[in-house]
């Protein structure tokens, strides 16, 4: 099973350490950002590495492949620059790096092959990034979700009470 990063908003603070670990890995250049959602609270934005890639179907040259840890990557000896991945990527992370070519987060492929996990999850002071497969993610989730409920926070609001 693959795994991927998974983003938990409340726990984020914006603190922005998982871009600078994502631009320390990649010679000072960032692969992802962080949104602020109504001034309440943050959300990491990163390549979300689709099953489906829209990005993948779409580059004329096939220089984006999905690698062996199910990683979108761009290959830069076949990209030519012409920008349409970030047309079609519903989170517009593809950039344009400093050779005129695209450029995205790829998941750090070289970091994952040597049995670590990505800069950006480790970087995370309050593990608002985790890095898991689907299925064991979506366990968890449902567990904090529950724990919310029974200790009556914000999510337990969401019930409606007859």
């Amino acid at each position: 099973m693959v795994k991927k990063v998974f983003v938990i908003p409340d726990r984020c603070m914006g603190c922005e350490e998982c871009i600078e670990a994502c631009a320390r890995e990649h010679g000072g250049i960032a692969l992802n950002y962080i949104v602020p959602v109504k001034k309440l609270y943050f959300m990491p934005i990163r390549c979300a590495h689709c099953a489906d890639a829209p990005c993948l179907r779409v580059c004329p040259t096939d220089a984006i492949a999905m690698n062996e840890f199910g990683a979108i990557v761009i290959q830069k000896e076949k990209c030519i620059g012409c920008g349409f991945c970030l047309l079609v990527c519903p989170f517009g992370v593809p950039r344009t790096g400093p050779d005129g070519k695209m450029m995205k987060c790829e998941l750090c492929s070289d970091k994952l092959r040597n049995g670590e996990i990505p800069a950006c999850v480790e970087s995370c002071p309050t593990d608002a990034l985790v890095f898991e497969e689907d299925i064991e993610y979506g366990g968890r989730k449902r567990e904090r979700i529950a724990q919310k409920l029974i200790e009556g926070s914000s999510a337990g609001s969401l019930i409606i009470r007859r």
